[in-house]
């Protein structure tokens, strides 16, 4: 089986920032998510914050729906204080909020995504 799909990784300060593209499937979210934690170990930063930028397409297996809180977990383990995701639809908002903590949430705009992330705190 292939990997389905991609990420695009940028680093402004302490703020992570990931476009995903297409929808994902376990072999997919695998490969992006052994390159988002390098990325991120090696940052070495103590607290850090994440937006994703969702396209249309992207969505994911039932199984990686399912692995979305061992993610998050690992994520805040690692010194992620808050997670903005910007999405395209509202099938993608549901997922979120049905599968995340309170240190992420989902957003239509990145400037209330931006915002939102602004008021956080460590």
């Amino acid at each position: 089986m292939n990997a389905h799909g991609d990420i695009s990784l940028m680093w402004e300060g302490d703020l992570l920032k990931i476009k995903v593209f297409g929808p994902f499937n376990e072999i997919g979210l695998k490969d992006i998510l052994s390159r988002i934690q390098e990325s991120i170990l090696n940052k070495n930063l103590k607290s850090w914050r994440k937006m994703e930028f969702w396209d249309e397409d992207t969505l994911g297996s039932p199984d990686v729906v399912s692995s979305a809180k061992a993610v998050a977990k690992w994520y805040k383990d690692n010194g992620c204080y808050a997670s903005a995701i910007i999405v395209c639809n509202n099938i993608q908002h549901q997922i979120i909020d049905s599968v995340t903590s309170n240190n992420t949430k989902s957003f239509r705009d990145q400037e209330a995504a931006m915002n939102w992330l602004n008021l956080q705190s460590t």
